[in-house]
Parts: C-alpha cells; structure tokens; sequence
C-alpha cells in the first residue's frame, strides 16, 4: 500500500508540476489572444500603408496602433492567462539565447544610427530627425522589456521601425518589410492555438482543485 501511495503521489507531484510549467509559459513565450493582437495590428498597419501610402492618418494608426499591441499583450497576459495567480515562466535554453542574441544585434546597430542621425545634421530637421531617434533609443528597451518569442521581436521591430518613417513624413518601403505581414499572418493561428490550449489547461488545473484568484 504505501509503495503504491508513493507511486500515486508522485505521479500527482509530476503532473502539477507539468500543469505550472505550462501555466507559466503564457507569462512570457505563449501570448494567446496577444499574438492575434500582434497579428491584426501587423496586417492592418502593412494594409493601410500599401492602400494609402505615407501620410498623417497612417502614421497615426501606425503609431496608435503599435502602442495598442505593445500595452495590451500585456494587459491580455494579466486578465486571461493569470486567473490561477502570478506565475514566472524559467526562460533558458534556446528562446532565451535566440532573444539575446537578437537584442544584442539591433542595439549597437540602432545606437550607430542615432550617432549617425546627429552627426549627419539630421537634428536641423527635428519633424525627421525626431522619429528615428526615439525609434533608435527606445527600441532596445522596448525589446528587452516587453518583447519575448522570435515571433514578437520581428514584427515588433518591424513595427517600430514603420512608425518612425512614416513619423517622419516618409513611406516605408513595404519590399523590404515584407516580413512583417508574414510574421503577422503567422501569429493569428498560432495564438489561437496556444488560447484554446490554455482553455484545456484552465480545465485540468481547475479539476486539480486551482483555485482562481
């Protein structure tokens, strides 16, 4: 009897530690609701650039709405995927390194540029020049802070980067950016993949007696 117990408990053991595990996981590399956010605002910003080209109500919705993804990913997190309490996903391995690596790519880059944008005379223009120097310092931050998956990082960064130009008065070159509304157009099914896997999870913890909070 008490060898079975101790098989049964276990067992119990390992299954809530796998159930946290993946409970964990929507606080940082699982987004849900929060990728099909990303998705819609990516395709909808590329849309309306490739429609109506560079001008003031498309930098506007450019800006407004990457701020809208960037502020309510967040707020998605909170309100769905915490409802059984805070929990911090262990980032190691390979995202931990592939995010790293990247941040440490585009930061000397972005700082180069700023450097340049001075040195270049661009300040005598602030309506231009202001635009790509807030894009060049605080996306690092923003980077560091807020952006997790490959996924996020690459069409965040495409984002930020078509706010700046189209700040500034210019039209992005959409050839060049195509990479936006194929991470973009990638990220609405998997995030409703990763919801409804959520929703089965909600299901298990709750028969394991979780309570919400």
């Amino acid at each position: 009897m008490n060898g079975a117990y101790t098989r049964e408990t276990r067992e119990t053991i390992a299954d809530m530690q796998q159930l946290t595990r993946e409970y964990a996981s929507y606080s940082r590399s699982r987004g849900g609701l929060a990728n099909v956010l990303g998705g819609v605002v990516g395709l909808v910003i590329f849309g309306a650039i490739w429609l109506f080209g560079g001008n003031p109500v498309t930098a506007a919705l450019t800006v407004g709405l990457t701020l809208v993804w960037l502020a309510g990913k967040e707020v998605i997190r909170r309100r769905l995927y915490r409802g059984f309490g805070e929990a911090r996903e262990v980032w190691a391995g390979a995202p931990r390194r592939t995010r790293h690596i990247l941040t440490w790519i585009f930061t000397p880059l972005l700082l180069a540029f700023a450097v340049w944008i001075v040195a270049a005379g661009w300040l005598s223009k602030p309506a231009i020049a202001a635009p790509y120097l807030i894009f060049c310092l605080a996306t690092p931050w923003i980077m560091w802070r807020y952006l997790y998956t490959l996924n996020e990082i690459m069409i965040g960064f495409g984002l930020l980067f078509v706010s700046a130009v189209t700040a500034s008065g210019h039209t992005p070159a959409l050839l060049g950016l195509a990479f936006v509304p194929v991470y973009a157009a990638a990220m609405i099914p998997l995030g409703l993949a990763e919801h409804r896997q959520f929703k089965g999870l909600r299901t298990r913890l709750e028969a394991r007696g979780g309570a919400r909070v």
